[in-house]
């Protein structure tokens, strides 16, 4: 009676913050050599041999990834939701909208190591880069921003607050989970101090997550690539 599944809502809260901190990781161990390798081992040049653009080269590896990491989560966590919706009996709908988040969080991670790759230019450089954002983003931006509250409580204004976690897409994410998942928005974290952004706004704030580096990176990759100097 102490330990085991007794209420939906708090196995949703947990598997949303699971997420947060596992999810990122994957992404970005995953695609820090996306590029960076293919060109170490010839075969980037020889794909560009054939008739195709650089972007459409660029697009199609990000896709490619991007589907096999979505299809790597759903494989994991559908069976997860069949087990929590017999014993914990979850919302189904939920669930599924738990598991969208799940995804784009990923292809947010992915993008951006994307760019780390390409920044890199070496996958043993481009693997602990790739860690230490994951560190970043998932524990040290919390911790930095719990160390502001407690220094100066009181005097940061709740929407200076929350412009501060949308600089970070982990809380983007864990924000948006509790606007959207009834169920997930028990006292956990950041949702004691919820800013005053709508699942909308912040959607559109983890899409911009996901394009901006994406942006970047295919610049930089078609700049390298022109001048024959991506590694």
């Amino acid at each position: 009676g102490v330990a085991g599944l007794r209420d939906g809502g708090a196995a949703m809260a947990s598997l949303m913050n699971l997420s947060a901190y596992l999810v990122p990781l994957l992404a970005l161990i995953l695609g820090c050599g996306a590029i960076i390798d293919e060109k170490q081992r010839g075969t980037l040049d020889l794909t560009l041999v054939y008739p195709i653009s650089t972007g459409e080269y660029f697009l199609g590896s990000f896709l490619g990834y991007a589907g096999a990491l979505i299809l790597a989560l759903v494989c994991g966590l559908v069976p997860t939701g069949v087990v929590l919706r017999l014993w914990a009996e979850i919302d189904v709908t939920e669930y599924l909208l738990l598991l969208a988040l799940v995804s784009l969080l990923a292809v947010v991670f992915l993008a951006l190591s994307f760019l780390v790759s390409l920044l890199a230019r070496d996958r043993a450089r481009a693997v602990a880069s790739s860690v230490l954002v994951w560190i970043v983003a998932v524990f040290v931006f919390d911790l930095v921003l719990v160390g502001m509250l407690i220094g100066y409580s009181g005097e940061i204004p709740a929407k200076l607050f929350g412009v501060l976690l949308l600089l970070n897409p982990s809380d983007v994410y864990r924000l948006l989970c509790f606007q959207s998942i009834g169920s997930a928005a028990s006292p956990l974290g950041l949702a004691t101090v919820m800013p005053p952004f709508s699942a909308l706004t912040l959607t559109g704030v983890l899409l911009l997550w996901a394009a901006v580096p994406l942006a970047l990176s295919h610049q930089i990759f078609n700049r390298r690539v022109a001048a024959d100097r991506l590694v």
